[in-house]
């Protein structure tokens, strides 16, 4: 029976190999003259093309007095061009029979469009006249302001708790890199003038701070061809000074209590600070976070805290694993007053657990393979290749490395499992921010019980 075994694994090691040898990424990049630097990834069983360009610029990266121009450049850059009316962009990529979005991090801005195969040359003309043929007016800032504004009320304002993020980051680090909203300040919007908002579109929307992606159904000659033609005569930028500097934790445990409206029982919202995402430590983080709170049932905290503690509504750990700084965020639910400290305690618990006793080889193993699944899906998604690829050009130091992720997270050992948990998984290393409902709404959510 052992022989048999063996034999079974001498034929499903190579198989497994072999698929993952199957996920390697076989892609082209180069850059222009200019600086702009060029990802090709074709893809034959694509009917579609993926057109994308990120810019190397976040929330991070604004000037402390005028925060928020990031998320309201990837607004503005809807509005038009000296070629493209004012609310004709996303009308010409729907009449192509395609789609377009944005979206803009602490790290990064990033448009992209995705189009039937043949219309790929829609993509690189519409993102080239964003690049080169903007209109800033102050009529368009108004205008988009008011937008921004609105979204800040409804997004963030009026919602319980969605200031949440941002008040963890503004308590751990500094306001003028990772520590003030993505969203920026309002305040620091109005008071910007015409020549603030061309001073940051000169500064980072140009070639050498972007990274131009197409992904899917693509003939790589015919795309070198014609991101030449729309691109090359886009006159470099100058050099860009980047943060460096992001703060450290103070080595003394911090809690920060608050009253939150429309919330109607105390929640609590906890970051560790860890390393990076792109630092080994921050891969281990990945996995403890799934060790933690994962759907399966064996995750620490609902096997420890929840199924068993009828205090606690949810407890889940989240990994933000940012391109300068990274933390471990714990957030809690709670359903009886004054249990804070207890369920402190237990975390406190579960993580000594973590330290001081090697993680069960099978809740390792289903972990692992939960990864895989999730993490192999990228690899038939154009979409998802070409917002990677450019994230690993920028910070990761090299688009190829994206060939290395699975196999990073799925090297994770035990040893090193324990040794960030030590590292990192203690109360000196921590922002602990509760919320409590505040005493009107507390009152009446205790009449709507009764």
């Amino acid at each position: 029976m052992m022989k048999q075994i063996a034999l079974i694994i001498c034929f499903v090691l190579p198989y497994l190999v072999q698929a993952r040898d199957g996920y390697k990424l076989n892609f082209v990049e180069y850059d222009l003259p200019n600086g702009l630097h060029v990802i090709l990834y074709p893809d034959e069983t694509a009917p579609n093309v993926v057109v994308g360009i990120k810019y190397y610029v976040g929330a991070k990266n604004e000037e402390v007095e005028r925060t928020g121009f990031a998320h309201f450049f990837e607004h503005l850059q809807f509005h038009g061009t000296e070629n493209i009316p004012q609310g004709e962009f996303d009308k010409k990529v729907m009449t192509a029979g395609g789609y377009s979005n944005a979206y803009t991090t602490y790290d990064y801005t990033y448009y992209y469009e995705l189009f039937p195969a043949h219309e790929y040359k829609l993509g690189l003309w519409m993102e080239s006249e964003r690049m080169l043929h903007p209109i800033l007016t102050q009529k368009g800032i108004d205008r988009e302001r008011e937008v921004v504004k609105e979204e800040k009320r409804l997004r963030y304002d009026n919602k319980p708790l969605g200031n949440g993020y941002s008040n963890l980051m503004s308590a751990m680090y500094e306001p003028a890199t990772y520590g003030h909203p993505m969203v920026g300040s309002m305040e620091h919007l109005n008071a910007a003038s015409l020549k603030d908002f061309k001073k940051f579109f000169d500064t980072y929307y140009v070639p050498n701070n972007a990274c131009l992606v197409l992904s899917g159904n693509i003939n790589i000659q015919d795309c070198k061809k014609w991101i030449e033609y729309y691109f090359k005569d886009i006159p470099r930028g100058k050099d860009i000074k980047r943060p460096t500097d992001f703060g450290k934790p103070s080595g003394i445990e911090k809690i920060i209590e608050k009253t939150e409206k429309g919330i109607k029982n105390t929640t609590i919202s906890i970051g560790y600070y860890v390393q990076p995402g792109t630092h080994r430590d921050g891969v281990v983080l990945n996995v403890i976070s799934g060790l933690l709170s994962s759907n399966h049932e064996s995750s620490y905290f609902k096997k420890n805290i929840t199924s068993k503690d009828t205090t606690v509504a949810s407890l889940t750990a989240i990994p933000n694993l940012w391109e300068g700084v990274g933390f471990l965020e714990i957030k809690a639910h709670l359903k009886t007053e004054g249990t804070e400290k207890e369920l402190l305690s237990k975390i406190d618990a579960e993580f000594d657990k973590l330290k001081n006793e090697r993680v069960c080889d099978t809740d390792l193993s289903k972990l692992l393979n939960s990864f895989e699944t999730g993490y192999t899906d990228i690899y038939f998604d154009d979409e998802m290749i070409a917002d990677y690829l450019t994230t690993y050009h920028f910070s990761w130091g090299g688009a190829y490395k994206l060939n290395n992720m699975l196999e990073e997270q799925l090297s994770v050992s035990k040893e090193e499992i324990q040794h960030v948990a030590r590292k990192y998984l203690n109360p000196s290393n921590r922002i602990v921010i509760i919320y409590y409902p505040e005493k009107e709404d507390l009152l009446s959510a205790k009449k709507n019980d009764k």
